[in-house]
């Protein structure tokens, strides 16, 4: 993940965020925290 344990970071997000977000998440063959993380990895521009 990072350069140390991870902590949780509760988000709301509305029920067409989170369809969208589940559906990537299947079709990645991955989690919705993967999928979460990536996102904000390139859009902070961080690794």
């Amino acid at each position: 993940m990072g350069s140390g344990p991870a902590a949780p970071f509760p988000v709301r997000l509305d029920p067409e965020l989170r369809a969208a977000l589940d559906e990537r998440a299947a079709n990645d063959d991955t989690t919705a925290s993967d999928v979460i993380r990536e996102a904000l990895r390139r859009y902070l521009e961080v690794s």
